[in-house]
């Protein structure tokens, strides 16, 4: 079994985990795969409402410097 301190809220609660969090939680190593595949698709689809004028070249590049 292991210990409560391998997980990031270990040792923070005296009750067991709920089972819904742990199988929440163990998808995180495939979600940071993913981030980067969102991030490159959120670039894309700015890029392409700057393209037709829905966002100005100004809002473009504030959502490019936040992604």
């Amino acid at each position: 079994m292991k210990s409560k301190k391998n997980h990031l809220w270990g040792g923070r609660f005296n009750e067991p985990t709920d089972e819904f969090v742990k199988i929440f939680g163990a998808s995180i190593s495939f979600d940071k795969v993913l981030a980067l595949y969102d991030i490159e698709g959120s670039i894309a689809h700015a890029t392409m409402l700057s393209e037709v004028n829905v966002l100005s070249s100004s809002e473009l590049k504030q959502i490019l410097d936040g992604l």
